[in-house]
């Protein structure tokens, strides 16, 4: 029951704060993180059911149990992820049909990691954080959005908005190990080392992207500061269930950490200059981290002896009495290439299904811009009682 309020409350703060640093978009990022939110818990248990009836040819009926909680709460942290990628870019109607079709997406290519390639992704670095991340660059480019048509004071943040991503920022780092450790609910000793390990990694993400930040700008950036100390949470989810000594998940976190700080201060104006546009900056805290950890994870699991990985996740166990450290390599490395190739496909199509004109699509001018979406006075609204 724990995991489950973490990991639900994990994706309504994540949007509530992180989402809100626009300055004309504040607003438009906590609504419709609390849409997204809502819609893909419930829609994620239909989808459930089609993709094993897809894939058993069986209609089993849907069991709403925790694991199917805490599931669902993965696939939404995914979709807000996109979210952030196209913050701005899209308009309510078109939310609610990425809502609808990036779950089934999801549900399909974490069918064939898991069932096909018995990949174990525990904390979710590819089959959450990644997929989102290149869901949303597939998408983004689908819609056509152009860098240099969205209105540069639209692009502004504020003192204020900064603050409360900060705030945001705090309590993700603090509750990011629950929410690597979610799905292992039923085991204590493996979601002991679960949070170990999160802990570890996300501290060092935090001193190393701090440090890059400040050795790349001469003083502290503050977008890199709200984010990229995040991406030891990110880059350990695949391993973090792993049995190995504690430099490893330092190591893992500490180089996440700085990839992060470099993809925000280097990495995002590439992208910008060749025409892709990531609004929030989420490839470089979920997409690359994400990829990375899965790499690292790799690594790990040929450096290591079977028994010491096999004791640590138990999910790939001598498949057919010939897996081995090399095999589990190679279908990491799949999983990797499958879930890029998926989500950034179906992104895509996602992108070109929204354009329509009766999807309500957001004017060029209009970019990053709460106003056609909420009612607003000049004046501060005063509300009456009325005595009886």
């Amino acid at each position: 029951r724990r995991s489950t309020e973490l990991s639900s409350g994990i994706n309504a703060e994540y949007g509530g704060f992180l989402y809100a640093f626009c300055r004309k978009y504040t607003w438009g990022g906590i609504v419709f993180n609390f849409l997204i939110c809502g819609l893909c818990f419930l829609w994620c248990q239909v989808c459930t059911w089609f993709v094993n009836l897809i894939f058993t040819g069986k209609a089993v009926r849907t069991e709403i149990n925790l694991e199917a909680i805490i599931s669902a709460d993965l696939v939404t942290a995914a979709v807000l992820i996109t979210f952030g990628v196209a913050y701005g870019f899209v308009s309510p109607s078109q939310i609610i049909i990425i809502c609808l079709l990036e779950p089934l997406a999801m549900k399909i290519n974490e069918h064939i990691v898991v069932h096909f390639l018995h990949t174990s992704d525990a904390g979710g670095s590819i089959l959450t954080h990644a997929f989102g991340a290149f869901f949303g660059l597939g998408l983004t480019l689908g819609l056509g959005i152009k860098p240099r048509n969205i209105p540069e004071e639209n692009r502004q943040t504020s003192y204020l908005a900064d603050t409360f991503a900060l705030v945001g920022t705090i309590v993700l780092w603090m509750f990011w190990p629950s929410f690597n450790g979610s799905l292992l609910y039923d085991d204590a000793s493996v979601q002991q080392r679960v949070v170990v390990n999160t802990y570890l990694a996300i501290c060092a993400s935090c001193v190393t992207a701090l440090v890059t930040s400040n050795l790349v700008h001469g003083k502290l950036n503050i977008l890199e500061v709200q984010n990229a100390t995040l991406a030891g949470g990110v880059s350990i989810g695949m391993s973090c269930s792993y049995n190995v000594d504690p430099w490893v998940p330092v190591l893992i976190g500490g180089l996440a950490g700085v990839l992060s700080s470099v993809g925000y201060g280097k990495i995002a104006g590439c992208m910008e200059n060749i025409g892709i546009m990531d609004s929030a900056g989420a490839t470089q805290l979920h997409g690359i981290p994400g990829i990375f950890g899965a790499f690292a994870a790799a690594i790990v699991v040929v450096t290591t002896t079977n028994n010491q990985y096999f004791a640590a996740d138990t999910t790939f166990a001598e498949i057919d009495g010939l897996n081995t450290n090399m095999k589990q390599f190679g279908m990491i490395i799949a999983s990797v290439l499958v879930t890029m190739a998926i989500s950034f496909v179906t992104g895509l199509l996602n992108g070109f299904l929204i354009r329509v004109p009766v999807c309500g699509t957001v004017d060029n001018k209009l970019l990053i811009d709460e106003m056609p979406f909420f009612e607003k006075d000049d004046e501060p609204t005063v509300y009456h009682t009325t005595e009886a």
